[in-house]
């Protein structure tokens, strides 16, 4: 080969690679025909270890299942594979029947699943909540399109320190952002689909248009990475909201929310607690957040909804934002600082999020316990190290672009 040809080479394998971190791949659609509605609390009472109880062994032998506001999932020791199902009561013979698909984390393979569970062990689970015996019989579909039986069968709860330890699990930028994504990342679609995939928590980035309203999207600047091809061009802060409403599209053709519609649907339609807001450091952003952020809170509060949403300190320009509005830090509302513990201190934080490349930080995540501040550990991605600093670290939570495996590894934990 020469020279000239293995440089074309290798700019075809750089735009091919560059271009499928950000290749949209859409869940399957989930038929599971006309049932009953089961109550999300019902379900909770699912969660718990599952073993493999027949069938193939292709998709891992143990699983987490746990139960978001309208899905069951089930989270593999294998490959970071997952299920993602609908549930409901068969009106035809009171089984309750689960649908939906099944993918693994760091690649786009994914198929159909189906599980049953006969009427009399329904109706036992659905009365008494009574899992002990509780035996899910189905089929598996691979991504080849051949279909195998599989059947799980519960194990064990969660331990006693799983149960009583609070654990943050973070979708970074919404989930699975590096690699095939579903739906596009700090998209509303994030944030009413990611307590699916396991998630109490979403980091979503925030930038100011040039009407001083605060939008979810990580880079600052207007390009073909996160966005569909458009007439305009430049950085988002030249352009009111409604402009960019009407001109602008996400890689999967939504629009570019704002952080009052996150915000909104993060507490109305989903059952998680944790959002992280991390700051570009526009200048005014504090100024701009304080209202949208204090909303946010009095109406989690006026419908009854426990939620902790606070602003993310990345750098000393967002430092120095922060200080420069002095009532963001009077209002008493949380916040985090990603850099030094001292940072975190001088600065009133009530968490600290140091980058995972730090190491396990022992003492200093020590101390900050003992001030009653929050450790979490962000981007993990890479499995043997999630499960290392999960085992060995005693950080609060993490963030990752494969919940799937921080999941697995922190559920099984006894």
């Amino acid at each position: 080969m020469t020279r000239r040809n293995t440089y074309k080479y290798l700019i075809v394998l750089l735009v091919f690679f560059s271009c499928s971190k950000n290749q949209i791949v859409l869940q399957p659609a989930i038929n599971i025909g006309n049932v009953a509605f089961v109550s999300d609390t019902t379900m909770k009472k699912m969660e718990g270890i599952y073993a493999l109880n027949s069938g193939t062994t292709d998709y891992g032998t143990q699983w987490v299942c746990k139960a978001s506001k309208y899905r069951v999932s089930f989270f593999s020791n294998q490959a970071g594979i997952f299920m993602i199902l609908k549930y409901g009561i068969d009106p035809a013979d009171s089984s309750l029947k689960f649908s939906g698909f099944w993918r693994f984390s760091e690649i786009a393979t994914q198929g159909l699943v189906s599980f049953t569970v006969p009427k009399a062990e329904a109706i036992a689970f659905l009365k008494t909540g009574d899992i002990s015996t509780l035996t899910l019989d189905g089929t598996i579909v691979s991504g080849e399109g051949t279909a195998s039986p599989i059947s799980f069968k519960f194990s064990r709860a969660f331990s006693q320190y799983v149960l009583t330890t609070p654990f943050e699990i973070y979708s970074h930028h919404g989930v699975q952002t590096t690699s095939n994504p579903p739906f596009a990342q700090n998209s509303l679609l994030g944030v009413l689909n990611d307590e699916d995939y396991g998630v109490d928590g979403l980091e979503f980035d925030i930038q100011m248009t040039r009407d001083s309203v605060p939008i979810c999207m990580h880079d600052g600047n207007i390009d073909i990475r996160l966005t569909q091809k458009s007439p305009i061009s430049g950085d988002y802060n030249q352009y009111g909201f409604n402009f960019l409403e009407d001109y602008i599209r996400l890689v999967d053709g939504q629009k570019i929310p704002s952080l009052a519609e996150v915000c909104a649907d993060f507490i109305d339609s989903t059952t998680m607690t944790y959002l992280w807001l991390d700051i570009k450091g526009d200048v005014g952003v504090f100024e701009a957040l304080l209202p949208v952020v204090q909303n946010a809170y009095n109406h989690a509060e006026a419908v009854g909804r426990k939620v902790v949403m606070y602003v993310d300190m990345p750098s000393t320009t967002v430092i120095s934002q922060y200080q420069a509005y002095p009532p963001y830090r009077a209002s008493g509302l949380p916040s985090m600082c990603e850099l030094t513990y001292q940072d975190v201190i001088d600065n009133g934080c009530t968490r600290w999020g140091p980058r995972y490349s730090r190491g396990l930080l022992l003492d200093e995540v020590a101390q900050a316990h003992a001030a009653g501040i929050r450790v979490i550990s962000w981007t993990l991605n890479d499995k043997t190290l999630i499960r290392n600093y999960i085992q060995n670290g005693q950080f609060d939570g993490f963030i990752s672009d494969y919940p799937a495996y921080v999941v697995y590894d922190w559920y099984t934990l006894k």
